[in-house]
């Protein structure tokens, strides 16, 4: 046997002691958290709307060492303590389910705001009732970073990092509720872990591609499959601009990770690989994969291509950087979407 393997083996072997605790558990993000931590020898608890519902799970359960380290609990964000049994005796937390819904709806506090606070605040609360949890990793968004005048009025030299915050005020001015939901929960969560008995740790990714470990598609993957197919999208004018930041879902898992078991790791930290727009997303689809011939083809309005790629802010990933994540090049990123979407026969 290899060093290397008899390195690895005793690695796994310790971190079997540890539990950590992967809420919405069957998402995007969440299933590469379960599948690395399986992989590196976790046992691993994972909540679910629906245990039972096998059809949503099995990709989650047919992972290497889930039959022996993957357990899944039914439970609601919205019910006060419904996650006490989960985390009791857990090491980590990792929270990164999110009640998502569309901004135009009746009462936009009741059915998104509230329940964005809310439920990160049971979570942190059933964290807290036990001893053994010592630190949480939240995942945030970049909708808590970016939704301000600050962010619309920045110069050239601006560097969007961590110290950048989502103004309230501007969100709900614009309606943005989704965004206010995020940042008021990211900010409950900072300030509940000013006094309980664990540390609080945030990722803050911007949008994530990469590979699906389900046949379910994701909204940002739905846009690269929209591209290949050649939908056009009608897009209202907004002062904050979507999908101009983009990062592998992967790396985010392993960032989440890299948190965890960095004891020096504290506050935020930036997700983004690289700040390109989506019409370059799509000049990009449209290089790489000739075969699709219905592909939307960007309008570069005269522009070279390095004028036309140019990233539209700039941005700090250093915090990731320095525990150790090499972040995938845009162009990795979107060849391990494709070739997701064609492993499924989506398109």
């Amino acid at each position: 046997m290899r060093v290397s393997q008899v390195k690895m083996n005793i690695a796994i072997g310790l971190m079997a002691d540890k539990t950590v605790v992967v809420t919405g558990a069957n998402g995007f993000i969440a299933s590469w958290l379960v599948k690395l931590l399986l992989e590196r020898g976790y046992n691993v608890r994972g909540t679910v709307r629906d245990p039972k519902d096998e059809s949503k799970l099995r990709h989650l359960l047919e992972l290497p060492g889930a039959q022996d380290r993957l357990v899944l609990y039914r439970a609601e964000l919205m019910a006060e303590g419904d996650f006490d049994e989960v985390v009791d005796g857990a090491d980590c937390v990792m929270h990164t389910a999110s009640k998502v819904s569309a901004d135009f709806v009746d009462d936009p506090y009741k059915e998104i705001v509230d329940p964005a606070v809310k439920g990160t605040l049971n979570v942190l609360k059933s964290a807290a009732k036990t001893k053994t949890v010592k630190r949480v990793v939240y995942t945030s968004s970049m909708s808590a970073v970016v939704c301000s005048d600050r962010f619309v009025n920045r110069s050239e030299d601006d560097v969007v990092d961590e110290t950048w915050w989502t103004d309230p005020d501007f969100c709900q001015k614009l309606e943005m509720y989704y965004h206010l939901g995020k940042t008021l929960a990211e900010r409950a969560a900072f300030e509940y872990a000013k006094d309980a008995p664990f540390d609080l740790v945030s990722i803050v990714p911007c949008t994530v591609l990469g590979g699906l470990m389900q046949e379910t598609v994701n909204w940002s993957s739905s846009e690269v499959l929209r591209i290949l197919q050649g939908i056009q999208k009608q897009e209202d004018d907004m002062i904050i601009p979507t999908n101009v930041a983009f990062v592998d879902v992967e790396d985010v898992a392993t960032a989440h990770i890299l948190a965890m078991e960095n004891s020096n790791a504290e506050g935020r930290h930036l997700a983004v690989s690289e700040s390109v727009t989506i019409d370059y997303i799509a000049l990009l689809l449209a290089k790489l994969y000739p075969q699709y011939k219905n592909v939307l083809k960007p309008d570069m309005k005269g522009m070279d291509e390095a004028t036309f790629s140019k990233p539209l802010f700039k941005f700090s990933n250093d915090k990731l950087k320095h525990l150790g994540l090499n972040f995938t090049p845009i162009a990795g990123i979107v060849k391990k979407t494709v070739q997701s979407l064609q492993q499924f026969n989506l398109v």
